[in-house]
């Protein structure tokens, strides 16, 4: 629908109150130029305020206001009913190759669980479980901070969601949280009601939606660069276990790690968490991957709590952490 601006209403009035049909005359009485003039007629002509003059064969006349109001009228309710008539349409396509590509998904499922390989159909499915999403939002952030692409598709998703009443939760990985994006994300989630905590290491990639579908990558065993979508609502409550105790033992995200009560010598999560995997015989590259730091970060790490604790051996580093109940 063409608009009745205000270039056009003066040309409009002029035509009415003076009766004024060349184009010079026009653009002096509403100081325009002819080009701005010439444009207006054409508009006030699709909209049918001008008609062909009697008079003036070959020109134009104004048409009276109510007359034109009710053409106006007239063709804004066709529009309407055009546009409703063409959601109407997109809507029960839509629905129809909704219900088809969901049979699809489900027909792709085995044993309740989708496989998905390529970055477009995880997307896909998280935005379509973002949207349904009803009472709660858990998630997971191991190592790999967020990036501003990601962070920018999903925040409306994020605001729909808690428009509707949606309780957030999500873990970070101590080391991540130096990452600016990620930080400012995890920031801007807290200032918008929801919670984030940190822990110093998490067992994969994870995300929750309510009790009806659980998003995993990075299990171990798991091939590299697949996700796995559970559906199983035993499986999904398993999961919901799962981050509830790591809940339990993460840091609010306003403390920063470390700073509540410590031993004297002020061990923190981060350094607790690996002399715990050490103990477990890990490797160095192991648990560099598991607390989402480099090796050489991890060794450098490793001997500064050796000389803390006054040992040269990892053995030794180990029966001092217990007798301190470090671990």
């Amino acid at each position: 629908m063409l608009a009745l601006d205000q270039e056009t209403l003066r040309v409009y009035r002029a035509f009415l109150f003076h009766n004024e049909q060349e184009a010079h005359e026009l653009a002096r009485l509403t100081s325009s130029d002819d080009g701005s003039v010439k444009a207006a007629i054409t508009r006030l002509v699709d909209l049918s305020l001008l008609a062909p003059s009697e008079d003036s064969p070959g020109g134009l006349r104004a048409v009276d206001p109510l007359r034109g109001i009710r053409v106006l009228l007239e063709r804004e309710q066709e529009e309407l009913a055009w546009r409703e008539h063409r959601i109407k349409h997109n809507t029960t396509v839509l629905d129809a190759l909704a219900a088809e590509y969901a049979a699809a998904v489900r027909s792709a499922q085995v044993d309740g669980i989708e496989r998905l390989h390529r970055i477009d159909d995880i997307r896909t499915r998280i935005e379509a479980l973002a949207e349904s999403c009803q009472q709660e939002s858990l998630a997971f952030h191991p190592a790999g901070g967020l990036t501003e692409e990601s962070v920018e598709a999903s925040r409306p998703l994020n605001e729909r969601a808690i428009a509707r009443g949606v309780r957030f939760r999500s873990i970070y990985i101590d080391s991540i949280m130096r990452d600016r994006v990620t930080r400012s994300h995890a920031q801007w989630m807290v200032e918008h009601d929801c919670e984030v905590r940190t822990t110093p290491s998490l067992p994969m990639r994870l995300l929750i939606v309510d009790t009806t579908a659980a998003v995993v990558s990075g299990l171990p065993g798991q091939v590299s660069g697949t996700t796995l979508l559970f559906r199983s609502r035993p499986v999904v409550l398993a999961m919901r276990a799962l981050f509830e105790a790591y809940w339990d033992h993460a840091n609010s995200f306003s403390q920063p790690a470390g700073s509540g009560e410590t031993e004297p010598c002020e061990i923190t999560p981060q350094e607790r968490k690996l002399l715990e995997l050490l103990a477990e015989g890990l490797t160095d590259s192991a648990v560099a991957r598991s607390l989402g730091i480099s090796v050489r970060t991890e060794r450098r790490k490793l001997a500064g709590l050796m000389e803390r604790l006054g040992v040269s051996s990892r053995f030794a580093a180990g029966v001092q952490a217990a007798r301190r109940q470090w671990i």
